[in-house]
């Protein structure tokens, strides 16, 4: 009498070999999974560090000559002008939040799952008689909240003013 099938030594064999596999395919699933969300954490910090340099620069620009009284940068992290139509505008960072104040009315302008961990001003340029453009740089430090990661990344923008100092 011919017998067909598997003996149990060559079915145990075969079952070990496909639960290898198995957990080999979803170990890197998940980690490919998780590369993929710090990844879209990242970029969702950046894109929210670009919005914030991008929503300053464009107040700066256009602003009344930044007049601090001293052109070194010294790593101011307040920002105050006048804007020539919101009025007193000031840029300042609380906990781990980027505030803009205008005329008194406090709203925070970064997003809660980016935390903020530096936010410095550079102005040069504000010297009176200097004849000099003025400048300032904005350094904004960042960290995306929920990332296994402490990703931390700086974004850097330099912005001239249109108007010359005194």
């Amino acid at each position: 009498m011919k017998q067909n099938g598997f003996t149990l030594v060559e079915l145990l064999v075969a079952v070990f070999i496909f639960s290898v596999l198995v957990v080999l395919a979803g170990g890197s699933f998940i980690g490919a999974m998780a590369a993929q969300r710090r990844a879209l954490n990242i970029k969702k910090a950046e894109e929210n560090g670009k919005f914030i340099l991008e929503l300053m620069a464009r107040e700066i620009r256009v602003a009344n000559p930044i007049n601090t009284g001293n052109s070194a940068c010294l790593g101011t992290t307040i920002l105050n002008f006048l804007h020539p139509v919101n009025g007193t505008v000031e840029y300042f960072l609380s906990g781990n939040q980027i505030h803009r104040r205008v005329n008194g009315v406090d709203t925070v302008v970064s997003n809660p799952d980016v935390d903020v961990s530096r936010l410095n001003f550079c102005i040069s340029g504000n010297q009176s008689g200097d004849d000099r453009q003025p400048l300032v740089t904005v350094i904004l430090g960042l960290n995306a909240v929920g990332a296994p990661q402490n990703d931390v990344f700086d974004l850097q923008t330099t912005v001239s003013q249109r108007v010359l100092s005194d």
